[in-house]
């Protein structure tokens, strides 16, 4: 389950106002690497809503059913 969006705010709030990430992430108890993808997803989508969770994201590399492969001859 993704961490809440309040936290994400206000970790964003501190390093917006001057906190580093890596303090801003001690502070709050998440990775420094975690808070390095908020602040920079904040700052670059704005956005500060975690990602969807689960879903397909592979079947756009399958070939469409009655495609004919070459590969197997």
């Amino acid at each position: 389950m993704p961490l809440s969006k309040d936290l994400r705010q206000r970790l964003i709030a501190a390093v917006e106002d001057g906190q580093s990430c890596r303090s801003a992430a001690k502070r709050f108890g998440v990775a420094a690497s975690t808070a390095i993808k908020w602040v920079s997803r904040w700052r670059r989508d704005g956005l500060a809503d975690p990602k969807p969770l689960g879903g397909d994201r592979h079947s756009h590399r399958m070939a469409p059913v009655g495609t004919p492969r070459h590969d197997l001859q």
